[in-house]
């Protein structure tokens, strides 16, 4: 967290939380109510300054402002680049350990531990390369996605199911 924030905290610490406000879409992009946020520099504060709290609620802290993030299906959104996997609001470098797809054809992903929806523009080509002839029958969904010549453990499972399984709050009140 920011040095500015974190005095802003110490200096204000009884300031009331706000909801309904900040939202974080399935690419990692912010919205503010219903304007996509193209500010660079406030994208980037937001991501330094993004955690969940222990109920499992995300949020931005803003100075010494909670600012709770409703989350259009997971905490993270990854990209797949040349040189491995990259998060978005945060990125640790992690590889992705498990995978799960959904009923209606979203990819999510436990990445450094947390539940990650891959980014819709990279999912027909990382089909395509880790469940080669698939024709994409839900039914005979292979155990496994094979990446970079591993084999990535694969289930099939709602949304709601998987923010359960991890804890997150994804409309925070």
């Amino acid at each position: 967290m920011d040095a500015m924030v974190l005095a802003a905290m110490a200096k204000w610490p009884n300031v009331p939380a706000v909801f309904g406000w900040l939202r974080l879409d399935a690419r990692g992009q912010w919205w503010i109510k219903d304007q996509r946020l193209r500010h660079e520099a406030m994208a980037d504060f937001f991501n330094r300054n993004y955690s969940r709290d222990g109920q499992g609620r995300c949020y931005v802290q803003n100075g010494p402002q909670k600012v709770y993030v409703e989350l259009d299906a997971a905490p993270l959104a990854a990209r797949r680049t040349p040189g491995g996997w990259r998060t978005q609001p945060c990125d640790d470098g992690a590889s992705p350990r498990a995978a799960w797809l959904t009923p209606d054809g979203m990819l999510l992903l436990e990445i450094g531990g947390e539940l990650t929806a891959l980014d819709d523009r990279d999912l027909p080509g990382l089909l395509e390369e880790a469940l080669p002839g698939w024709d994409g029958d839900m039914a005979a969904l292979p155990p496994a996605l094979r990446l970079d010549g591993a084999a990535l453990p694969l289930g099939r499972e709602t949304l709601p199911a998987l923010l359960a399984r991890y804890g997150i709050v994804s409309r925070p009140r």
